[in-house]
């Protein structure tokens, strides 16, 4: 191969083969100044480094390229592609040019120039348009300020600063998203969030450690909602429940407020046939209530319901009973005694004391969560 002594030469160029068996970034390419003779071009890259750091972007079979043989070399190296036509025997030899009625730049992306008509994105794209683009785009009718990182089946790294968006999208492209706001100018989202969004089952493990989710002093409610209906799923799916259960030890429910209250309450008012059911199922299991005031157990409309295998044991100051009726049958015996008093039938000095039926509401009433 002559060596050029006199001076360096440029010449236009098309990439045909890019098999190279040394791994060193060569590929054959028809070069113009030799009367499109085949040569072996070393691809030239912006940044390389002694080890793995480097640039790379050896550019496809049937480009356009700008190659240049140095003075005193006899090899030919990589300047650069071109956005020129490309060349008549592309098509015959290497098959149909993908949008061959399209311009290059517009091919890999349309609307570089929409915004004021000049190129106001930065954009490096694979063959299956997997890559990256950085967007300045402005015009009195939009900003589209942001950087995008796309893989070749539409999964997306989005860092936006436009007005209307303003945050950090991590995106499936099947429907999940992780969004991170800043401040964005639209109702749709809310300032310094973080939303998760699938349609496939989300879970969140803890291999090692404990699992925290707190809102601090200046934040509002913490809020478990479960608004599935089942319908989509189906006759015999188990859909809608909202489950809290400790494999090995306590469940607990604590309110450390000065007046603080716990409500459990089915709130649909025309429901019917609602169950609020506490039940232990071990041997010796007991359930406890306790109350430094009252406790009021009230059945509206119903029966009030006691059954106990062995005994009902009651110790009172007074006991106080206010009935239509009152009908008791022992099969053993009944045993009634004043130890400091009489037992009076048929006086009419029973006078016993008013029954109080409190009722409290919760925070938000029979609605419950609203936000949703």
């Amino acid at each position: 191969m002559t060596t050029n002594d006199s001076f360096p030469v440029i010449s236009l160029a098309e990439v045909r083969d890019r098999t190279d068996v040394n791994t060193n970034g060569a590929f054959s390419a028809r070069i113009n100044a030799l009367g499109n003779a085949l040569r072996d071009v070393f691809y030239v890259s912006p940044y390389a480094s002694n080890g793995e750091a480097a640039f790379i972007a050896i550019p496809e079979d049937g480009t356009q390229i700008l190659v240049c043989q140095p003075v005193g070399s006899s090899s030919w190296y990589y300047m650069g592609a071109t956005f020129s036509p490309e060349p008549e025997q592309v098509e015959a030899e290497l098959g149909p040019i993908v949008g061959a009625n399209t311009m290059p730049v517009d091919r890999v992306d349309p609307n570089i120039y929409r915004a004021r008509g000049v190129p106001m994105k930065i954009v490096l794209k694979s063959p299956n348009a997997a890559g990256l683009t950085i967007s300045e785009e402005y015009n009195p009718d939009f900003i589209n300020r942001k950087t995008e990182l796309t893989s070749t089946v539409n999964k997306k790294i989005t860092l936006s600063d436009s007005p209307a968006i303003d945050s950090i999208v991590l995106d499936s492209g099947n429907g999940s998203t992780i969004k991170i706001t800043d401040n964005p100018q639209t109702d749709d989202l809310p300032a310094r969030a973080i939303e998760i969004e699938s349609v496939g089952p989300q879970k969140y493990l803890n291999i090692g450690s404990q699992t925290d989710v707190v809102v601090e002093k200046g934040g509002r409610e913490l809020q478990l909602l479960n608004q599935a209906n089942g319908v989509e799923w189906g006759d015999g799916a188990i859909c809608g429940n909202v489950n809290v259960q400790s494999k090995w030890k306590d469940v607990n429910v604590f309110t450390q407020a000065e007046s603080g209250r716990i409500f459990i309450q089915c709130l649909k008012t025309n429901g019917t046939e609602q169950v609020i059911q506490i039940e232990t199922k071990g041997t010796n299991g007991d359930i406890i209530i306790k109350a430094g005031g009252d406790i009021t157990l009230n059945a509206e409309g119903g029966n009030l319901n006691i059954h106990a295998d062995e005994e009902i044991r009651m110790k009172t100051k007074k006991f106080s009973l206010d009935c239509a009726s009152v009908d008791i049958r022992a099969e053993q015996g009944i045993d009634i005694d004043a130890i400091e008093g009489n037992i009076n039938l048929a006086g009419g000095g029973a006078n016993p004391s008013e029954v109080l039926l409190p009722s409290e509401q919760s925070t938000y009433g029979n609605k419950g969560i609203t936000t949703y």
